[in-house]
């Protein structure tokens, strides 16, 4: 099985945490939507276009110093990537670190993202993804 969609993921979160919003536009469609559960100054933390794909990286360069991501496994099904892992934060204001365990789930269609939702949880990634039990 092609591991396409899986590199594209990885060069994705690459992208967040260089926080290189120009990077992301060029691996997106126009039409992406980001979903994420660290930036929540959009509606409900989702960001629409490359206009959103800008406002979400300068949200979360202004309210995380750090957020180091590990990718401990990955999960390929058609146009559908899911990553698992972990990620290390620390608060611009607050100066608290924290690390969690986190989730992906990456929708691609001809070679570009199109959906990306964050989950603080890896089994939640997996139910988003229709690969839970």
């Amino acid at each position: 099985m092609s591991q396409e969609n899986v590199e594209l993921a990885r060069q994705v979160m690459e992208a967040i945490g260089r926080r290189d919003a120009e990077r992301l536009v060029a691996l997106s469609a126009p039409e992406v939507e980001w979903h994420s559960f660290f930036a929540i100054a959009e509606a409900k933390g989702i960001y629409f276009g490359f206009d959103g794909t800008r406002k979400y990286m300068k949200d979360l360069d202004d309210a995380w110093e750090i957020a180091e991501i590990e990718v401990d496994d990955t999960l390929e099904v058609g146009a559908i990537a899911v990553l698992v892992g972990r990620i290390h934060y620390r608060g611009r204001g607050s100066g608290v670190e924290s690390e969690s365990p986190a989730g992906w789930v990456f929708r691609f269609r001809n070679g570009k993202l199109i959906r990306f939702r964050a989950f603080r949880e890896p089994e939640q990634a997996l139910e988003a993804a229709g690969l839970s039990e």
